[in-house]
């Protein structure tokens, strides 16, 4: 299930995204078809969805400015009558939000995070956080894409004033009053929204490791070397590198095994024990992205840096992956 408008004519088996994946499927012996997904045709859907026994959802969190609330209704319903859905909507609430960052800030992947739950608690407490650390980093509960995350300084020209800046305008920098900055992240708590708010991470500038993972266990790796809202060497103030291409690696890269080990061995274990969630309800496919604090440094729980979670989207990703979702497919369909 991709995303797709009205008259969309859009195919996931014939995607390059996701075309590798199909085919693999259907060699395997699974009959594949793409389902478009829109608001407008949910109603009609659950009928047609329901003579599947797997699905297999790439939707994003915002779609052209609609949210997954009446597409995770709809999946709930088939996953009462017996439909594997990947991801399921509740592990998503669990694991697939920025809010995953507060409920593990105790694990060693963890930097400094606050969490606010309503407008009150950001208004009477952001400010003084900023003032502590002088950068901060405030993430929208749900999105992708860089929506919905700004980076947060007081401005050097005076420090009662705010600069602020959208990890999808990264070059666009405003200055704020405090009540004009309060006022535009009122928003955010809309409909029982939250905001994180997380350190700044200066070794960003080291590039950011994407985990990709089957299940319990790691299925690939991405590096990025430059991504959104990282500094220019040049102008570590006010300038952004352009963001890079990500290049892909199988779960064998050497440059990676002790983010492997760490992952499989103890940072997904406790992962799955804050949330209360079995094996078999992990997402076929998910990642999970990291900060590298020193790249020589050999203590591998201090190493990395959680930057976020990403369970409903996943795409693209590495060749490798395919595998292990088509053997983890192959498991259910026996049972």
């Amino acid at each position: 299930m991709i995303y797709g408008d009205v008259n969309s004519t859009k195919n996931a088996l014939t995607e390059e995204k996701y075309k590798l994946l199909a085919d693999t499927l259907t060699a395997a012996g699974f009959a594949v078809e793409s389902i478009l997904y829109h608001d407008e045709g949910a109603a009609r859907l659950e009928e047609e969805l329901s003579r599947f026994e797997v699905i297999l959802v790439w939707v994003n969190p915002i779609e052209q400015g609609n949210d997954r609330r009446h597409l995770d209704e709809l999946l709930l319903k088939l996953v009462d009558q017996g439909v594997f859905v990947s991801t399921h909507p509740e592990v998503i609430l669990k694991i697939g939000t920025k809010k995953v960052l507060y409920t593990t800030r105790h694990m060693d992947w963890s930097a400094d995070i606050e969490q606010y739950s309503d407008y009150d608690d950001f208004k009477n407490r952001f400010l003084i956080s900023l003032g502590n650390s002088k950068i901060r980093i405030l993430k929208q509960y749900r999105g992708n894409g860089g929506n919905g995350i700004f980076k947060v300084s007081l401005a050097n020209t005076d420090e009662r004033s705010i600069r602020v800046v959208q990890a999808t305008a990264a070059n666009e920098a405003r200055i704020l009053s405090p009540d004009d900055f309060h006022q535009e992240f009122r928003k955010y708590f809309d409909n029982e929204g939250v905001l994180l708010d997380q350190e700044w991470i200066p070794e960003i500038s080291n590039g950011m490791v994407r985990c990709y993972l089957t299940g319990t266990k790691v299925s690939g790796f991405g590096y990025q070397e430059s991504n959104a809202l990282c500094p220019h060497p040049e102008e570590p103030e006010s300038g952004v590198r352009p963001t890079s291409r990500r290049f892909y690696f199988s779960e064998h890269c050497g440059l990676f095994q002790d983010l492997r080990t760490m992952m499989e061995t103890k940072w997904v274990p406790e992962l799955q024990k804050i949330h209360s969630i079995p094996d078999e309800k992990m997402p076929l496919l998910w990642d999970a992205d990291f900060f590298i604090k020193n790249v020589n440094m050999r203590d591998n729980e201090q190493k990395y840096i959680l930057c976020e979670i990403n369970v409903s989207c996943v795409s693209p990703f590495p060749e490798s992956c395919i595998r292990h979702i088509v053997d983890k497919l192959l498991s259910i369909s026996r049972k």
